[in-house]
């Protein structure tokens, strides 16, 4: 099984090529904006450097959120797009279980993404990354209490934020974005999906989608 993996959910824009060999491509820009024009262009030259073609792949493993509104929109787009007319299957994977697996320390994660307005993104993870704590957007204080106490070490952007209102001193890991090849990792073990993946933005979005777009009608938790 060969295995394309996107993720432009936050300020990074990556893409991976996996296969049972291993990882035959990855790549991983901070860009902050821009992931609409960088993410063609990066997944052009990973196929070109695997020498493959989009043909030659069967699975999209795409981060679904939560993240940037427009950025997880445009992953998700690219993907589909991506899939169309192919045998390809789009696979969505959740940035905070994502970046989870990206983290090789041992014991359970908390992931904290930074969210802004004064909130994050969390979930906790267990030693073998089976998830404990559903995602969830709160205060930084809420995010200590529902994570803090099952957790063996902090993991993500918003960790410093969530690290003050621990009851104890947890170690934050130096990862801080999502390796790709950990989203074509999981895109690789995940079921079949019973209908393409949808958005998952935790809260109502500055924007409202358009039903036109294909996303308009997505539930929002």
């Amino acid at each position: 099984m060969r295995v394309l993996a996107i993720d432009s959910s936050f300020e990074a824009c990556s893409t991976a090529i996996l296969d049972e060999g291993g990882v035959r491509w990855r790549e991983l820009r901070i860009i902050g904006r821009g992931h609409a024009e960088a993410l063609p262009i990066m997944v052009a030259e990973g196929l070109d450097r695997s020498g493959l073609k989009i043909a030659d792949i069967d699975r999209v493993g795409v981060v679904i959120g939560p993240g940037a509104f427009a950025g997880v929109r445009v992953g998700l787009a690219f993907a589909r797009a991506l899939c169309l007319g192919t045998k390809a299957v789009a696979i969505g994977v959740t940035s905070l279980e994502a970046l989870a697996a990206s983290v090789d320390e041992a014991g359970a994660v908390a992931t904290v993404f930074d969210a802004r307005r004064g909130q994050v993104y969390a979930a906790l993870y267990d030693a073998d990354r089976g998830q404990l704590v559903a995602p969830f957007v709160g205060l930084p204080a809420e995010a200590a209490r529902r994570v803090g106490a099952g957790a063996a070490r902090l993991a993500g952007s918003g960790a410093s934020l969530v690290a003050p209102h621990l009851d104890r001193r947890l170690p934050i890991s130096a990862v801080r974005d999502i390796d790709p090849a950990a989203v074509a990792r999981l895109a690789m073990q995940a079921e079949n999906p019973a209908a393409p993946p949808a958005p998952l933005y935790l809260r109502p979005p500055d924007a409202i989608p358009s039903a036109r777009t294909g996303f308009g009608d997505a539930a929002v938790p």
